[in-house]
């Protein structure tokens, strides 16, 4: 089997207790699917495509800001996945996977600090596949 290889579940899931409230936690470990680099690669257009509908969607409390700079940190990092893990490719599809959810612990277009859950999960995850470098500054 290759290092690619999508079949492989987080073995070492990352810690979230004191990050993440419990239903943050809960929806974010379902999420976390096996995934081969080339899947991260594709889901960088998603992303794009999320951030239109984000766009469109706005409303007076949305954090665009927030939703534009996870958005640049995702593109960023989903097409340089080649030496990651396969537990580490899992973690970033969950971290992908809840940012385009809408409708998280807080919601993403009715709350000023929508974005900020997909923010700490995302640093959560880069931090934890070494590219703190991309960690998206929030609060």
């Amino acid at each position: 089997m290759s290092s690619d290889s999508p079949s492989a579940t987080p073995t070492d899931p990352l810690d979230l207790e004191g990050l993440l409230h419990p239903e943050e936690q809960e929806s974010f470990r379902r999420l976390c699917l096996p995934t081969s680099s080339s899947e991260l690669a594709e889901l960088a257009g998603v992303v794009r495509m999320h951030l239109v509908h984000v766009r469109d969607q706005a409303t007076a409390r949305t954090d665009l800001e927030m939703a534009e700079k996870v958005g640049a940190a995702f593109e960023a990092v989903l097409t340089s996945t080649d030496g990651f893990a396969a537990d580490e490719r899992a973690l970033m599809r969950g971290a992908v996977e809840y940012f385009l959810m809408a409708e998280d612990a807080s919601g993403d277009l009715d709350d000023v600090m929508g974005f900020d859950d997909d923010a700490r999960i995302l640093n959560s995850v880069l931090e934890r596949v070494g590219r703190k470098d991309l960690e998206v500054p929030f609060g």
